[in-house]
Order: structure tokens, then C-alpha cells, then sequence
């Protein structure tokens, strides 16, 4: 008879969890050096369970080792970024075409009513510093239009490709405009899948994908240079070789 045995996550298993969130909302500069010492301090533990997380992260492409073998955030490959946005257009493009055929109706209903209720926000304001929390809401609104027509391997697809871009997606929605851009561009997708008019729905998702992917373009190069820059001014986790 096999037993299943089952227990807290370990520390390793909770500081990996903890870097891997902070490493993909982009709050640990390119430039610094996280070092074992510092975050066995900071959680409290050992440098074994540090050693172990770090070496995960590795492993998941979340670091990479300097010359000196020092671990650091990986940069982002813009090449790289470009590709997952052509497999995400590709992916988005049979989401919304089954979402207008066969997706269920009251969960569209209600992503339309969550985006309607946004909309209204945003006018009074209230989204002006959404920052990394739109990001969020607005991987979610992709994720659950495959979810509306069962699709749950274009819902995993989607979920690893926005945790490999997020870093840079969040550099996308640091401006009103961009929000309030990205809340209309939603509404007119979800109103086209609700009408069934498939085509136009994909045409309306491809044009929001590839909008999204050029301001990424645009802002990429800012982006990284203002990350490298505060990894140069210190901080917890920097650390001399």
C-alpha cells in the first residue's frame, strides 16, 4: 500500500517561492548581486536552504552566474521575448475564435462585467497607480478566456508565457494611457466573442497583442537601463565579490 506523505513546505521550498515572485515582478535589479549571507539573514535560516533556492532558480533560467560566480537576475533576451510573443499571438488567436464558438456564456458575461466595472474606475482615476497589479488582472483576462471553452492547455501555455514576460510587461502599464488603452482594448474583445463574431474578435486580439508587444519594444531598453541603475545603488541583497 503506498502512503502519501504530506508536510510544510521546506525552507528552501518558501525562499525560492519568495525570490521567484520578487525576481518576475521585477524588484530585484539586473545589477545586483544576491548574496548568501544576506538572504540567509533576511530569512532567518541557514545558507544551505539559500544555496538550494538560489541553485533552483538557476536551474529555472530565473539567474544566472556572473564571471566571478556570482548569481544575479538573468536579463531578458529581447530576441527571446520576441518569440514568446509570436507563440502568445498564436495562442490568443485560437482562444478567442473557440471563446466566440463554444465558450461559456456566463463566464464571459461576467469577464465583461469585471472590465465594464474597471473602465468606470479608471475614469475617476482610482487605476492611476495600478502598476503591477493591472499586469496581473490583465494576464487574467487572457487566462480566463481559454478557461470559457476548456482549454486548459492553452491555459497553461499562456500562464508559463506570462511568467517569462511579466518582467517586462510591467514596464508596459506604468502610464494611464496604457491602462485606460488596454481596458477598451478588452471591452471591444469581449464584446465581439459575445456576438460570436469570431473573426473580428481575433482580429481585435492580434492588434492588442502586437500593441502590447511594441510598447514593450519601445520601453525595453529604459527599462533595463533603470534597473541596472538601482541595482548600483545597493540594497539588501547587493553585495561585493
Amino acid at each position: 500500500m503506498l502512503t502519501v506523505v504530506t508536510g510544510k513546505p521546506s525552507k528552501a521550498d518558501l525562499i525560492y517561492e519568495d525570490l521567484r515572485e520578487r525576481l518576475t515582478r521585477g524588484e530585484i535589479p539586473f545589477a545586483r548581486k544576491l548574496v548568501e549571507e544576506q538572504l540567509a539573514a533576511e530569512f532567518d535560516t541557514s545558507r544551505t536552504p539559500v544555496r538550494e533556492a538560489l541553485r533552483r532558480l538557476e536551474g529555472d533560467g530565473h539567474l544566472t552566474r556572473d564571471q566571478s560566480g556570482g548569481m544575479r537576475a538573468r536579463v531578458p533576451s529581447v530576441s527571446g521575448m520576441r518569440d514568446l510573443y509570436d507563440v502568445r499571438i498564436a495562442v490568443e488567436d485560437l482562444v478567442v475564435r473557440r471563446a466566440s464558438t463554444s465558450g461559456d456564456r456566463g463566464a464571459l458575461d461576467g469577464l465583461e462585467q469585471e472590465w465594464v466595472e474597471l473602465a468606470a474606475e479608471h475614469k475617476r482615476g482610482l487605476m492611476s497607480d495600478a502598476g503591477v497589479a493591472f499586469v496581473t488582472r490583465d494576464e487574467s483576462f487572457h487566462e480566463r478566456l481559454a478557461e470559457s471553452n476548456g482549454n486548459e492547455f492553452a491555459v497553461r501555455v499562456l500562464r508559463d508565457i506570462n511568467n517569462r514576460i511579466r518582467i517586462l510587461r510591467i514596464h508596459d502599464f506604468t502610464t494611464s494611457d496604457r491602462i485606460g488603452a488596454t481596458i477598451d482594448e478588452h471591452l471591444e474583445i469581449i464584446r465581439a466573442v459575445l456576438v460570436g463574431e469570431a473573426e473580428t474578435a481575433a482580429g481585435f486580439m492580434r492588434a492588442h497583442v502586437e500593441r502590447s508587444a511594441k510598447v514593450v519594444r519601445e520601453r525595453i531598453g529604459d527599462a533595463l537601463t533603470r534597473m541596472f541603475e538601482d541595482g548600483e545603488t545597493g540594497g539588501a541583497m547587493a553585495g561585493s565579490d
